[in-house]
């Protein structure tokens, strides 16, 4: 990272101090994709909160997009917690992300609430300014952060990378608890998105150098891209499956069973297409987004809400013109910003400010 000499991880803001371990393009050309699909998802329902797109089509895309995007970011988020510990130690690396992404989560909720508050009637869910500090009730796709901070310390607790007893051990209590919270979406911090430690355990246990294994042989990848994807869109479409995070209100044994097998399916899938964009060209433009994804993942939905107010005030109302420049601008937008951060040394913006680098350095 730019503001910490730490390790990456899903969701860094920019290329890790150099080490002695090689760079897995594939990592970041993953994170590049499902960074991409999380801002198509919010613009989706965007759209579709403001009556722009049909109900039912959006729940569809949604569903099938929350099948895979999160599940994806929390394994890949995961990957790089071993060599982190390895790197500062257990004490220096959970501090280090407690105090990072509780920072980033306060500012952002009080950015993306003021924003929110300012906008007014023109937003889909309008804010009260006495919400805008209501922090129990993270807003929008900021839970995230708080519940990284939570599996953090689990993972760094049971350590499943230790031992194949302790991996077999923590999947199979990830599992458990995935199964029960599988499709429950609860509002207060850190209640939310306990299905995801299944697989922020299992980045855990196949570390990253495990995970370059894997994919290394390009049958293996094409293997996995195209079976993935066909359980996924088959089990999606001729089945009434729940996503990880959504759908709870629907949830029946079998649509949690088939959601958790078509969940698995997808996530293994957008891993080996990352791993066979790696090899091409492609790899440059998704690798370049994928490592400014925790700045895409911060200021995304103020941008593409913006975005879709304006379009909307000067009488822009076509679908599609609003998903590809909703997308495009949620992506390349943070990016810019992130750059005019870095020039500016304004590191706090998307990273911690100086009296907190200051602690984390003190303690490790």
């Amino acid at each position: 990272m730019s503001h910490l000499d730490a390790p990456a991880d899903a969701l860094t803001s920019a290329t890790p101090a150099p080490s002695t371990h090689k760079r897995d393009q594939s990592i970041d050309v993953a994170r590049g994709i499902t960074i991409t699909v999380i801002v198509l998802g919010h613009v989706a329902l965007g759209v579709g909160a403001a009556h722009l797109a049909d109900s039912q089509q959006v729940e569809d895309v949604t569903r099938s997009l929350y099948l895979f995007r999160l599940s994806t970011l929390a394994y890949l988020s995961g990957l790089f917690v071993q060599r982190g510990v390895m790197k500062a130690g257990a004490k220096g690396f959970v501090t280090q992300r407690l105090l990072l992404f509780g920072w980033l989560y306060l500012l952002w909720s009080v950015v993306q609430g003021t924003a929110k508050a300012l906008a007014g009637s023109l937003t889909n869910e309008t804010m009260h300014w006495s919400e805008v500090l209501r922090l129990w009730v993270p807003e929008g796709q900021l839970w995230f952060l708080p519940w990284l901070m939570s599996v953090t310390v689990i993972a760094v607790a049971v350590k499943p990378w230790a031992s194949r007893t302790r991996a077999v051990l923590s999947l199979g209590g990830a599992l458990l608890l995935a199964l029960a919270a599988w499709g429950l979406d609860p509002e207060l911090i850190f209640m939310r998105g306990w299905a995801l430690l299944l697989p922020f355990l299992a980045g855990c246990a196949m570390t990253a150098s495990g995970h370059a294994r894997v994919f290394r042989s390009l049958a293996v990848a094409w293997g996995v891209a195209l079976m993935g994807a066909a359980i996924w869109l088959g089990l999606d479409f001729g089945f009434t499956v729940v996503p990880p995070t959504l759908g709870g209100e629907d949830r029946t044994v079998a649509g949690v069973v088939l959601g958790t097998v078509a969940c698995v399916a997808a996530t293994a899938a957008c891993l080996a297409w990352a791993s066979l964009l790696a090899r091409t060209r492609a790899s440059a433009a998704f690798g370049a987004v994928g490592r400014r994804s925790l700045e895409i993942f911060l200021a995304h939905i103020v941008v593409a809400s913006g975005t879709r107010i304006a379009l909307l005030q000067i009488g822009v109302d076509t679908l599609a013109v609003h998903l590809v420049v909703g997308v495009a601008l949620g992506v390349f937008v943070p990016m810019a910003l992130a750059v005019a951060a870095d020039r500016l040394g304004w590191q706090w913006v998307f990273g911690l400010p100086g009296p907190l680098r200051r602690r984390w350095v003190s303690v490790s």
